[in-house]
């Protein structure tokens, strides 16, 4: 279920949540020692009773004792004599429908019972609960209510994955039912400072082709905080350009290849030229290289380039005479056929019987 709900349920479960900002604001409360007992409806095995001591409301007659968020609906709540009931309707993913009641047993005590159906992963489920409560003591409504610590472990929570702003994190914070919706904002803006990098897009597209068909990258992250493909990438190719990284251009930035093959230097950025700017290191090759011996080329800059841009043409080379038997091969080839003297040696034992 979502997540802001199932801080509602156990509360609902109790009847002790208020959302009321009255109540909050007034800073008390009773510290009730509630026993509740659920039944999973089809469920062989059915869950032992719990107690537990929760801050509740001083005023239990009111509809503030109904939990809901903003996709929920209260409706029917009336108020009979020491009894009231209710019915709570909530839509998005994690719909439910769930009808309580709870009665006043005095100042200090109250006991209740609640029947939900709704679905949770896609599966259906149905619960009862019965509930009962006495008063222990005073309580701090605003700061100990199961509202006020189910927000501030939900805070907590997303405070941490802020520290480290994951793209692959997205659903938490973006979206209408995003459990850290409140904190949208802070997250894009750090997520997309640390990951809208050549560096980490590289590694990341890495992982996702990896991935099955269809499911989530970082590149949704991103589309998740505003960010398109090509609006990632028109922020980062300049900064691969500026950074010299050619890796991320060749991949991921063909508009920008020209310019940067025209502005590579052979001496420092040789493997690029040669593997991926053929005209410009041909013609580098042309001015750095030819005519250079040995002694030459080892004390220049360009010893690099010219060893690398040697390499591939004699690889183009073999490669365009793959098949081909160089010259010299046919007189080798016979030679191997020709059995060596320790065999023709084996082979005479052999004969002889030694």
């Amino acid at each position: 279920m979502k997540p802001q709900r199932l801080f509602l349920i156990p509360a609902l479960a109790l009847g002790l949540f208020a959302a009321g900002a009255a109540l909050a604001q007034s800073g008390t409360g009773n510290l009730y020692r509630v026993t509740t007992k659920m039944e999973m409806v089809g469920m062989p095995i059915q869950l032992p009773s719990q107690t537990v001591e929760v801050c509740g409301p001083k005023n239990q007659a009111s509809e503030k004792m109904v939990p809901h968020d903003e996709n929920c609906t209260v409706s029917d709540f009336r108020v009979v004599g020491n009894k009231s009931s209710y019915t709570l309707v909530c839509r998005g993913e994690n719909a439910m429908t769930a009808k309580g009641e709870f009665e006043q047993l005095g100042p200090d005590a109250y006991r209740g019972k609640m029947h939900m159906v709704g679905n949770s992963g896609g599966e259906s489920m149905e619960m009862n609960m019965t509930f009962d409560g006495k008063k222990i003591r005073d309580c701090d409504y605003a700061t100990e209510s199961p509202e006020a610590q189910g927000k501030a472990m939900l805070a907590k929570t997303c405070q941490e994955m802020l520290q480290m702003p994951d793209p692959m994190l997205y659903e938490h914070f973006t979206g209408a039912e995003a459990m850290c919706g409140n904190y949208r904002k802070r997250y894009c803006d750090s997520m997309l400072a640390k990951s809208l990098t050549p560096a980490y897009i590289r590694g990341a597209d890495q992982g996702a082709r990896q991935m099955p068909a269809g499911a989530p990258t970082f590149w949704d992250g991103f589309a998740a905080c505003g960010v398109t493909r090509p609006a990632a990438l028109a922020k980062t190719c300049p900064m691969a350009e500026k950074s010299r990284d050619y890796t991320f251009i060749v991949e991921f930035c063909p508009d920008n290849l020209a310019r940067a093959c025209d502005n590579a230097d052979p001496a420092r950025d040789g493997e690029f030229l040669v593997g991926s700017c053929p005209a410009q290191a041909q013609a580098a090759a042309a001015r750095h290289c030819a005519g250079r011996d040995f002694t030459a080329l080892r004390a220049s800059p360009y010893a690099g380039f010219c060893s690398r841009y040697a390499a591939g043409s004699l690889q183009q080379r073999n490669a365009g005479a793959a098949g081909q038997p160089a010259e010299g091969d046919e007189s080798r080839e016979e030679e191997k056929k020709k059995p060596s003297w320790r065999d023709r040696l084996k082979s005479a034992k052999d004969l002889i019987g030694g």
